[in-house]
């Protein structure tokens, strides 16, 4: 980035930009039998006519090289209190886990998953990717479809969903190599009584 002017130091500015409204979305996308998802707070109308979005993304996340490949994206809105899926999704899953297979979704045109907890989405097609010297990438979405996730009230599920989707991530990490067996001949116990003489 060519500037002669250096940025501002963001503890310095902080107080004010928390004033710029933000909230938590969930971006997901899907490419084959890819699909993943991770939460977001940089979410911003860039145009009106026609619609389009912008999303700004943590650089490094299995969900970029999806979104690069399908070219479609959708930006689902969470309720306040979902803590389920924000937790879940804190950070994307790495590749190869499906962290859908742990939550009920529907499929929206372009192919990208929603959650069933969402309150709805919407889904663009990628038009812009900016790669900008940050640690932030930058998406650009025309918007093709959008709604409201209408279903009945769900209850909240058991902690074990969120249990069984960070197991799967841990499980991942881990080598499948198994323990080696015991080498030697193992002493087996003798299980002989001695026998008294028998009396007259």
């Amino acid at each position: 980035m060519q500037t002669d002017r250096p940025a501002a130091n963001r503890l310095t500015v902080e107080h004010v930009l928390n004033l710029v409204p933000a909230t938590s979305f969930l971006l997901t996308s899907a490419f084959g039998e890819l699909r993943s998802g991770v939460i977001v707070r940089c979410v911003q109308q860039v145009a009106m006519h026609p619609p389009m979005l912008l999303v700004a993304m943590e650089k490094g996340q299995p969900l970029s090289p999806i979104i690069r490949d399908s070219r479609n994206f959708a930006i689902c809105v969470l309720a306040k209190d979902d803590r389920v899926t924000t937790k879940i999704f804190a950070t994307s899953p790495d590749q190869g886990i499906d962290a859908f297979l742990t939550i009920p979704n529907l499929v929206v045109p372009g192919g990208s998953p929603v959650p069933l907890r969402a309150l709805g989405y919407i889904a663009c097609e990628l038009v812009r990717h900016l790669d900008i010297e940050a640690d932030y990438e930058v998406y650009i979405g025309m918007v093709h479809h959008a709604g409201l996730v209408e279903q009945p009230k769900l209850k909240s599920p058991r902690s074990g969903v969120v249990r069984a989707h960070l197991k799967a991530r841990k499980r991942s990490m881990k080598t499948t190599a198994t323990s080696p067996k015991p080498s030697g001949s193992i002493r087996q116990r003798d299980t002989s009584k001695s026998r008294r003489p028998s009396g007259r």
